[in-house]
C-alpha cells in the first residue's frame, strides 16, 4: 500500500485530481480543503491605478461645497456631476 512518502504523495494527487474530498485508511483521516485558486498573472499585471493611488482621479481645483460633501459621504471621482472631466 503506502510504504514511503513517495507513494503517499501519489496517493493524495491521485485523489485531488479525481475531485475526492477525503479519504480513510488505516485509522487516518484526510480531509482535502478548497483547490487553491489560480489567479491570471496578465489579471495582477494590470493592477488599476486606484488601486495603487485611489487619489488619482481626484480633482487637484478648489472644490465646490456640494464636491466637499459628496466625497467626505464616499463619493468616487468617476462618480463626481460636478466634475466634467470624470472618467
Amino acid at each position: 500500500m503506502i510504504n514511503d512518502l513517495k507513494d503517499l504523495q501519489k496517493l493524495l494527487k491521485l485523489c485531488r485530481s479525481q475531485g475526492i474530498t477525503e479519504i480513510k485508511l488505516q485509522g487516518v483521516e484526510i480531509r482535502f480543503g478548497d483547490m487553491p485558486q489560480v489567479h491570471n498573472s496578465q489579471s495582477v499585471n494590470n493592477i488599476s491605478e486606484e488601486l495603487v493611488n485611489p487619489y488619482a482621479n481626484f480633482p487637484q481645483e478648489v472644490l465646490t461645497p456640494e464636491q466637499l460633501m459628496f466625497y467626505s459621504a464616499g463619493g468616487l471621482p468617476e462618480e463626481d456631476p460636478e466634475n466634467k472631466e470624470a472618467i
